[in-house]
């Protein structure tokens, strides 16, 4: 898998489009004739995070649902109360045609109520119908969220062992560099299904008669704020581009932000350097699994790599960037 440098694994993968190379294993970009071989195992053992993992793979570079929805559905009856699994419904649900979203989002906000993520599908739908009432209450909710998780860092930790069990051959678990692989495998797919649509926010947030409309600056300014709140770089690099957007460069709020997107872009370029974001899969460190199961926020998981590597947390005062921002 190439990643790109400058960008964090989740980021990485997003900007690259998930590039991949052909891996007769059944995993990542896997000749159609192994995949289903695969996919069939990960249905077989019939535990929510196989069962996910299944999903994934199944939808991994198809335009249309074929079957992954009703599996990440059975996963979601096996783990009711489990967020990871109840998002991953949701973006699934968004690409089966006869899928009513409004029911998997009901189930993720009953389980995560504190998770603005919930809320997007509300704010698309309303912009799609050009409604200013909806459009405002659906950025309300979102300004009033806790947080802005799309579980990049569970899903990873919880399917990449699945699928290493199921490649593995003979006696006895998988080996650490089994699932040093599979892990690399499962943070394609996985990355190609939890990004949340950003255009319906854009659209409602962008341009002077948007912002002209009564509160619709405010709840904007609240909405990107939430956004900041994300256990991913992508998100949060979205939510402060967003603030950088909504407030004037020169005043307290908009320096602030400034300020915060010095350190995001100092420690985005830091771990691009990092083993983990290495191209080289003898590079990628073993115990990544590990690491994300017990640092559900992927910027968490870079200051473990950090402190590992010595680097510092945050940019000392000579640093400049020597890279372009990632997130426009």
């Amino acid at each position: 898998m190439r990643l790109a440098l400058g960008t964090s694994v989740l980021l990485a993968l997003v900007v690259s489009g998930a590039s991949a190379t052909p891996d007769k294993s059944g995993g990542l970009d896997a000749p159609e004739a192994d995949r289903p071989a695969v996919i069939g195992r990960l249905t077989a053992r019939g535990t929510a995070d196989s069962l996910a993992a299944a999903a994934v793979l199944k939808q991994f570079g198809a335009e249309t649902d074929d079957g992954s929805y009703a599996l990440v559905a059975r996963a979601v009856e096996l783990a009711p109360a489990r967020g990871d699994l109840a998002w991953l419904a949701v973006r699934l649900c968004n690409i089966a045609a006869d899928c009513d979203p409004v029911a998997p989002e009901q189930h993720l906000h009953a389980v995560a109520p504190g998770n603005g993520v919930a809320l997007i599908g509300a704010l698309t739908r309303a912009q799609a119908r050009n409604d200013a009432g909806a459009i405002d209450a659906a950025l309300e909710a979102i300004g009033n969220s806790e947080r802005f998780y799309v579980y990049f860092d569970p899903l990873v930790a919880a399917t990449a062992p699945e699928l290493a069990q199921v490649r593995h051959r003979g006696s006895g678990p998988p080996s650490r560099k089994e699932l040093a692989r599979a892990t690399v495998e499962m943070i394609g797919v996985i990355a190609a299904s939890i990004l949340p649509p950003s255009q319906a926010f854009s659209l409602s947030c962008k341009g002077m008669l948007p912002l002209q409309l009564d509160g619709r600056l405010q709840r904007c300014q609240r909405a990107a704020r939430a956004f900041e709140r994300a256990d991913t770089f992508i998100v949060e690099g979205l939510g402060l581009s967003l603030q950088q957007k909504l407030w004037p460069l020169d005043s307290p709020d908009g320096r602030a932000v400034t300020a915060k997107r010095r350190v995001f872009q100092y420690r985005l370029e830091e771990y691009s350097r990092l083993s983990i974001s290495a191209s080289n899969f003898a590079e990628f460190p073993t115990d990544v699994v590990d690491v994300f199961r017990t640092h559900e926020r992927e910027q968490d998981a870079a200051l473990v790599y950090f402190a590992k590597a010595g680097v510092p947390a945050d940019p000392p005062t000579s640093w400049t960037s020597t890279m372009l921002p990632r997130v426009p």
